[in-house]
């Protein structure tokens, strides 16, 4: 390229640019002279136009390896004195799968901030600093000022005594558009457990929080028809239900909304229409009244759905003790050798026994001896019994008398035992 060609390019695009320029500048500046946002001008033809030329790429979304962090306090006193398991105890678990990268984008200061906001309750920077301030929170279900320790093992859980808080932070759905983050909180306060859950919308292309205004109307006709849908979905689900089980009349349309594939789900909490948190899901299709228009520019280009498993997070059990008294343990079963041994403890004092006894032992072992062995000595194989009542026959072993020096025919006398038989 010559140097004139590359003068000419250069005074082009300097004209371009100011053209550029001028048309900006007119199109901000009104009669009055106040700026206006240029995108409040575009009708819904022209957010069509948008959503056409729009990128359509797309990176996968990365999270964080699950990670279970566990916490366990106990008072120092019982609440009753001498009862163990009046001790105040309280429980704290923290099960997240956070995210890393979104779309590429590593930078997620608006989506940490929410959601430590909606999972803990504090305002730190950082998920870790977060958690620990959670997890060193400990919650008992009377005061106990500081008279508390931690433990390193957990506790048995007592009803009234026992308090479990539990939070879980993960991925729930995620979209060419959206990504859901869902936030589940269960508390045992010793004698029940409440469930709620909370959701995150983020989304993926503008790298920006979506809330609940950002999705459905603020307009209170509009939330009035909405309402009067939700319960005619409900008169519908009732049907399906028992008697003694049917959902009541919502009064209002709750906070918590999860945004899906096919519709969204209104949240109610526990023991507002039933005992048991309850989803309500209204489809898109008799939602296009109440959603606002960029949202709706949003799920007309939207894609490639995806619901996570998420199978390790779930709550941790309670192990809760049961207030039923312990079933009595059954007696130890020993074996029997033929009447002779029936239990240690009665072994040991017939063993007492038959050692003031020896002499009688003697005869009634030789005779349990010839009941099961055959002995050598005897001339009618071994077959007598075994009863202390009944003499053995003569053979050539020797008995102990208990006299010091004593001859096998002899008496005590030193005569034979043949003269005394003749006397």
């Amino acid at each position: 390229m010559t140097k004139k060609n590359l003068i000419i390019v250069i005074l082009l695009l300097s004209v371009i640019d100011l053209l550029a320029a001028g048309w900006y500048t007119a199109r901000r500046i009104e009669a009055s002279g106040r700026s206006q946002n240029l995108f409040d001008q575009r009708d819904s033809t022209e957010y069509i136009a948008m959503a056409d030329t729009m990128t359509t790429a797309s990176q996968a979304d990365l999270f964080d390896k699950p990670q279970h962090n566990s916490y366990y306090f106990t008072s120092n006193t019982p609440s009753i004195q001498g009862d163990e398991s009046s001790y105040y105890t309280s429980i704290k678990h923290v099960k997240v799968r956070w995210p890393l990268n979104v779309n590429g984008n590593d930078d997620l200061v608006e989506l940490n901030k929410e959601l430590i906001k909606k999972a803990f309750g504090n305002s730190q920077s950082t998920m870790k600093d977060a958690r620990y301030a959670f997890l060193n929170s400990p919650v008992f279900n009377k005061p106990v000022g500081d008279d508390y320790r931690t433990l390193v093992k957990a506790p048995r859980v007592h009803p009234v005594y026992g308090n479990v808080s539990q939070v879980l932070v993960y991925p729930y759905m995620t979209s060419q558009r959206l990504l859901v983050m869902e936030i589940d909180k269960v508390e045992y306060n010793g004698s029940m457990t409440v469930e709620s859950s909370g959701f995150v919308h983020y989304d993926r292309m503008k790298q920006r929080l979506l809330s609940r205004l950002d999705i459905l109307m603020a307009d209170v006709d509009k939330e009035n028809k909405l309402l009067k849908v939700i319960n005619k979905k409900i008169d519908q689900l009732n049907k399906g239900r028992a008697e003694n089980n049917l959902l009541q009349h919502a009064l209002n349309v709750p906070a918590e909304v999860r945004c899906g594939k096919t519709g969204i789900v209104f949240q109610y909490k526990h023991g507002s229409i039933s005992d048991d948190p309850i989803d309500i899901q209204i489809d898109y299709d008799q939602l296009k009244p109440f959603i606002t228009k960029d949202f709706e520019q949003i799920l007309e280009n939207n894609d490639g759905y995806w619901i996570y498993k998420n199978e390790e997070m779930k709550p941790e059990p309670l192990n809760a003790v049961a207030a039923t008294p312990a079933k009595p343990k059954a007696p130890a079963v020993t074996k029997s050798y033929d009447g002779y041994k029936k239990s240690g403890k009665g072994y040991k004092k017939d063993y007492k026994g038959y050692k003031k006894d020896y002499r009688g032992y003697k005869k009634n072992y030789r005779g349990y001896k010839k009941q099961n062995d055959k002995d050598p000595n005897t001339t009618d194989g071994g077959n007598e019994s075994s009863e202390s009542n009944v003499k053995p026959k003569q053979t050539n072993s020797k008995g102990y008398s208990g006299a010091k020096r004593k001859s096998g025919y002899r008496g005590y006398s030193g005569k034979r035992r043949s003269s005394r038989r003749r006397r």
